[in-house]
């Protein structure tokens, strides 16, 4: 069901909810299954910098049946989240931007409230800072270790196109990103995590510093790595340097959990070779990744549809099933233009390619979410499963609000117009006893985490206790409600919980302070896939299919796309009256072709479209109670 987010023009609704309910007629036999990803940055986008922006950009991204968020968490040599390793070593844990704060932990609620899968995308890479190309280079990581520095043959920082990076081959460098990595996995809940196009990845110039030439120099019996970076087999050591180590991430991550897709978005094979010594057709065929999203970024569909074919070219045709399509949806002053977007997306499913990864957020918020209305009335109207799941591996998140009939309240409970997570909140002093009991429909047996969001207030209690009662016995968690640390979810822990009704968590007036205030608001359970990995959780709208009746079939149309002419073919069981209908992209009536009586078996129906531009168009079928629509791409 298509859930409309509050920033629509009334205009875009009535538009958008005509399209949505033709899209509706297609018969369906069963879910998509496509990669439908979207990356969130820090830079050109405040998505991330407050946890209101990132549980709404959830709720947007939700209502366009996306399926995977990848956000940054190493960028310019921070970390977007809180890491001991980077506290260790530069005496800080998060990037300044960030401080008191943990976007990522974030990210991961919110995500998981609506049922979207996180891959924290380490962005930067084996770079350590973006210097522009004006000194002093290498940022606070090379000041700090000079020796992890990537060298050109003159000895100087290696730098390219304004990034400054370290030597990808030095296994110093090597066990930092991993740790990193598998801080990430240890210490977050997460779906998988993505590399780009600087991971691996060395700039072809490199590979002259001290360590990398005596790592060549032990297996080529003393001698020197060639002066002309681009010899083949200097090239080919260090790509294969680089290779081994994605094969130790890999075994790094499914170490800790098999579960864990390993992604990919490097930059086109094999200019990313050649340059940057991405050997992503090694990546792909060997089986080091999961799933496979080259950067496809470019500017006219024609040149977007030779890196499409020219990607598929270079992997084994059974990998196709793990390659998806990196789309430019926007950067800088670009966004793309929605004839655009529909013309990849179509090219896309042409070639077979079932998904895309976006760059970025922002570019569906602009001229009033044209491209995200543009998404969810044709390509991303239905919801789509994660290829290579044999399960939902994000049921959404079980969210009861205060005021909620799940919630079971006892003594005085005031209403304030606190803004809290929807809405207000609810309090209550201490003159007389009062209690809350949330109550929530557990769908399997499995362990839970427990989140309650927190308003923080001096006039709150500083010492509130939470029950909960989970499959073991009741546990009592002390919260300071006066400064939790930030306004949001607050975690009270992973429990077991057994499938079925029941109170989950109270809480209570008891032994609070006098002219004190217990405060509650919403209370959120998500499924604990780090203590689940296996638990099936299935929905009523995952169980429901719609047949497709026997005696009326619609065929896709041919040619798609198509220019200015295509034939569709449909079959009728029995006299009936046909009818076609052409509408576009936006649910408006463009044609009505009434067919008249047509006999039983295969008829066709020749549709020109001269008169029209170019785009997407729908052809509904109607033959008496039976209809279906069919997509078209039209293309001059």
């Amino acid at each position: 069901m298509l859930k409309f987010h509050k920033y629509h023009s009334q205009s875009w609704f009535f538009k958008l909810l005509s399209c949505v309910l033709l899209i509706a007629s297609i018969n369906i036999t069963a879910q998509n299954q496509e990669f439908r990803g979207v990356k969130l940055t820090d830079v050109d986008s405040q998505v991330l910098f407050s946890e209101k922006s990132i549980s709404e950009a959830m709720d947007l991204l939700e209502s366009l049946n996306i399926n995977a968020v990848i956000p940054v968490v190493w960028n310019a040599g921070y970390t977007q989240y809180q890491s001991k390793i980077v506290d260790s070593l530069f005496g800080f844990s998060i990037d300044p931007a960030f401080s008191g704060r943990d976007p990522l932990e974030t990210v991961i609620i919110e995500a998981h409230r609506v049922g979207i899968e996180v891959y924290p995308w380490f962005e930067y890479g084996f770079s350590s800072f973006y210097s522009g190309g004006t000194p002093p280079y290498g940022g606070h990581i090379l000041q700090k270790y000079p020796n992890w520095a990537a060298k050109s043959l003159n000895g100087d920082i290696c730098v390219k196109n304004g990034f400054d990076w370290m030597s990808g081959v030095n296994p110093d460098v090597q066990n930092f990103i991993i740790g990193l990595t598998t801080e990430v996995i240890r210490n977050y809940d997460i779906d998988g995590i993505e590399y780009s196009d600087r991971m691996p990845a060395l700039p072809v110039e490199c590979g002259y510093d001290s360590v990398t030439v005596e790592l060549y120099k032990q297996d080529h019996g003393g001698q020197s790595p060639p002066v002309n970076f681009y010899d083949a087999d200097w090239k080919r050591w260090r790509a294969d340097k680089l290779n081994d180590f994605y094969s130790r991430v890999r075994d790094s991550v499914k170490s800790l959990d098999e579960n864990l897709f390993v992604a990919s978005s490097p930059s086109v094979y094999p200019w990313a070779y050649d340059q940057y010594l991405q050997d992503s057709k090694t990546w792909v065929n060997s089986g080091i990744v999961d799933q496979f999203l080259p950067q496809l970024y470019r500017y006219s569909i024609a040149d977007y549809i030779y890196e499409l074919n020219s990607s598929l070219s270079h992997i084994n045709p059974q990998k196709k099933d793990i390659t998806f399509a990196g789309v430019l949806m926007n950067v800088g002053s670009y966004t793309i233009d929605p004839q655009f977007l529909l013309q990849s997306l179509q090219a896309n499913r042409n070639a077979g390619v079932k998904g895309e990864g976006f760059f970025f957020y922002e570019g569906l918020r602009h001229n009033n979410f044209r491209l995200a209305d543009t998404l969810r009335s044709t390509y991303y109207s239905e919801p789509a499963t994660m290829p290579g799941r044999e399960y939902n591996r994000r049921p959404k998140g079980l969210l009861v609000s205060e005021d909620s009939t799940n919630v079971v309240k006892s003594g005085a409970w005031e209403s304030l117009p606190v803004p809290g997570f929807r809405g207000g909140i609810i309090r209550t002093g201490s003159s007389t006893p009062a209690s809350l009991e949330y109550s929530y429909d557990i769908p399997a047996d499995g362990f839970y985490n427990l989140y309650t969001y927190l308003i923080p207030s001096f006039s709150f209690a500083p010492d509130v206790k939470y029950t909960i009662k989970s499959k073991p016995g009741d546990t009592v968690v002390s919260v300071n409600q006066q400064s939790p640390g930030k306004q949001g979810w607050y975690h009270l822990g992973s429990y077991e919980m057994v499938k079925g009704r029941r109170v989950v968590f109270t809480l209570n007036n008891d032994e609070i302070p006098n002219g004190k205030y217990v405060m509650s608001d919403a209370g959120l359970l998500l499924l604990d896939r780090k203590r689940s990995p296996n638990v099936v959780v299935s929905s009523k709208e995952e169980e429901v299919t719609t047949s497709v009746p026997t005696n009326f079939e619609v065929y896709n149309n041919f040619p798609n796309p198509f220019n200015p002419e295509t034939i569709v073919t449909f079959k009728l069981s029995e006299l009936n009256r046909v009818n076609i209908i052409i509408y576009n992209q936006l649910g408006e009536l463009i044609e009505r072709h009434d067919l008249g009586e047509m006999t039983a078996g295969e008829h066709q129906f020749k549709w020109n479209a001269a008169r029209l531009s170019s785009g997407p168009y729908f052809i509904k079928v109607e033959s008496g109670a039976n209809s279906a629509v069919i997509k078209s791409l039209l293309v001059k």
